[in-house]
């Protein structure tokens, strides 16, 4: 849209100027890139330069347009590999905190494990033994 703005910029202004300067003051043959336009009034001439400065205008608009147009779809990318930068952070901060959550687990695990290596070696009191020694503390009540 921007290109073809230009384009219309370009061809307006160059056929604005060589109607100016190749037709100085005179109206009765305008002549245009070496070609007569076959108008021989004013009114003929206004309409011409209306023309010529409404594709001006027109060219200015789609510059303009495309040029806004260009700088929404940028704010958006912009927004989204910001949004795509957020998203990988908060996946790596989940990630080490798994980890760490894993590696506490794991820890936790090794320490079960070297409790219940401990309890099945050292000769600990089995329930048998114990419940002996608390019926006979009954029978003396």
């Amino acid at each position: 849209m921007i290109i073809l703005g230009l384009l219309l910029l370009v061809v307006a202004a160059i056929f604005g100027l060589d109607l100016i300067w190749k037709n100085h003051f005179t109206i009765r043959s305008p002549a245009l890139f070496g070609q007569t336009l076959g108008i021989h009034n004013a009114a003929g001439f206004f309409i011409l330069g209306v023309i010529t400065g409404a594709v001006l205008l027109l060219g200015i608009a789609m510059v303009l347009a495309g040029m806004r147009r260009k700088g929404t779809k940028a704010k958006q990318h912009r927004a989204q590999r910001k949004e795509a930068s957020n998203a990988r952070h908060d996946r790596d901060q989940a990630q080490a905190e798994r980890d760490q959550v894993q590696a506490e687990r794991d820890r936790v695990r090794e320490e079960n494990e070297k409790l219940h290596r401990r309890v099945d070696h050292d000769d600990i009191p089995t329930d048998a033994s114990a419940g002996t020694h608390s019926s006979g503390a009954t029978a003396a009540d």
